[in-house]
């Protein structure tokens, strides 16, 4: 019998080992979620099976004694490890989504782990070491009475955790609102709720507070979040007009849901103004502040643009406002700067100076769009200043190629004064805030009229441009 066990571990134990080790490498390469279990077998259960046979079988040690116990306890503890890995690693590692192990919360699988080690502890105590479990039990009775009185609020928060992950009300990745504080939920564990709010700063909310305080789940039933924004404008302003302006102006923002479509209503009137209200939607809620400041930036340069106020308020001393006639000589330099370096130039000085002071100049913010590819062109647009983007879209294209950048003295719509129907080849958009001069198409047909140098100019630019775009169609075909 000796001569066997012997040759179990002489022979036994390195071949085990080989064939663990070969396993090992198959299950990496396959990425196998029981490697972790094999790879505990190889390096834990196999020496501490041989230790134990080692010590009785071949030693021929008692049971009793303090090494034989310690032994068998590390084979039992490496034996309890294995399993319990293994068992998570064939029900909960790689679960497809939306199956029960896959929904299964991390508490709970906490919670089982923590009852099996407390068995095997049991086993390993009783059988091992011969200890009565009854006066084990009776002392774990009084030490667990004492240790409820003592963590009280402790024992408070795992509770409500375990009823919250019954219920759950909130989940991994939900956005949610609790006393004020709004976050996104990164992390839930026995004690508390953890929340990354706007600041990047982590909120911790315990489960036992989180049980008696009602919250707002941001992310239920649907992640698309409503967001409400208010506007004042003046009362000679006709509120049709400001609604369908503030419809229009947040439908072209990337990031505003189409369906459902923003919508403006007139909510209140005021002593010096009439209150609007804008609701628009966005697919999460972590979008609405940017598209909150998006929004409110292009409000402002689409109101000034078609001749909306926004009132100053009434507080305000009338001599504090800014006098639109202060501003008139800056803008005549400005608009007469960019005359003299563009196909105006040659037109004489009281011909540019009428130009200058006969058309507004119009704010367009960085990023929205002035002209549309395909759209009508109703006038000529001189760059002020700042620049605006070319943007071509092939049929069959994903996404807009640059095909130029604009800046002041240059212009585009010049087709408009040969063909009063003509389309835009391109897409115009603002690249950084940008300040127009539009003449419109029988104004400027008229001074090309006059002078007839100014349609060969236009003529050369539209030319220009369009051996630019047929060339581009060439490559891309």
């Amino acid at each position: 019998m000796l001569l066997s066990w012997v040759s179990i571990l002489v022979f036994g134990f390195p071949v085990a080992m080989v064939l663990l080790g070969e396993a090992i490498r198959r299950l990496q390469r396959r990425h196998n979620p029981i490697l972790a279990a094999v790879q505990i077998l190889r390096n834990w259960v196999m020496p501490s099976l041989t230790l134990q046979i080692l010590l009785v079988q071949v030693m021929g040690l008692s049971r009793s004694t303090t090494v034989v116990r310690l032994a068998e306890t590390m084979l039992w503890i490496s034996l309890i490890y294995g399993a319990l890995t293994l068992l998570n690693s064939i029900l909960f590692e790689g679960a497809s989504q939306g199956s029960w192990q896959a929904k299964v919360p991390q508490l709970f699988r906490d919670l089982g782990r923590f009852l099996l080690v407390l068995l095997g502890s049991s086993i390993v105590l009783s059988t091992v070491w011969g200890a009565d479990l009854g006066g084990f039990l009776t002392a774990l009775g009084v030490g667990s009475l004492v240790l409820g009185l003592a963590l009280q609020d402790s024992l408070g928060n795992i509770f409500s955790g375990v009823a919250l992950l019954f219920e759950q009300p909130v989940r991994l990745g939900d956005w949610v609102e609790i006393d004020g504080t709004r976050g996104l939920v990164v992390e839930l564990n026995w004690r508390a709720v953890h929340l990354l709010n706007g600041g990047q700063n982590l909120v911790v909310v315990p489960n036992s507070e989180l049980s008696k305080t009602s919250f707002t789940n941001l992310s239920r039933p649907s992640p698309t979040h409503i967001q409400s924004l208010s506007f004042h404008f003046s009362l000679e302003d006709p509120p049709n007009l400001v609604k369908q302006m503030l419809q229009d102006s947040a439908s072209t923002i990337p990031g505003v849901l189409p369906v459902p479509a923003p919508t403006a209503s007139l909510t209140s009137y005021n002593e010096s103004s009439i209150t609007y209200s804008l609701v628009v939607c966005c697919q999460e809620v972590d979008q609405a502040g940017g598209l909150a400041d998006e929004i409110l930036a292009r409000v402002w340069y689409v109101s000034r643009r078609q001749g909306f106020t926004m009132p100053y308020p009434t507080r305000v001393l009338a001599s504090a406002l800014p006098s639109s006639e202060a501003h008139v000589p800056d803008r005549e330099r400005q608009c007469l700067q960019a005359l003299h370096s563009s196909l105006f130039a040659k037109l004489p000085p009281a011909v540019l100076r009428k130009l200058a002071n006969s058309y507004p100049a119009r704010s367009y913010g960085a990023a929205e769009l002035v002209l549309q590819q395909g759209a009508p062109i109703r006038e000529l647009s001189l760059i002020l200043q700042g620049e605006a983007e070319l943007l071509w879209q092939s049929p069959g294209g994903s996404s807009p190629l640059t095909v130029g950048i604009l800046g002041p003295g240059e212009c585009f719509g010049e087709s408009v004064v040969q063909l009063r129907t003509a389309s835009s080849q391109t897409t115009v958009r603002a690249r950084t805030d940008l300040l127009l001069l539009q003449i419109d198409a029988d104004n400027l047909a008229s001074l090309a009229d006059l002078h007839p140098y100014l349609t060969r100019e236009l003529h050369a630019v539209g030319e220009l441009r369009r051996q630019t775009m047929a060339s581009l169609q060439r490559e891309l075909v």
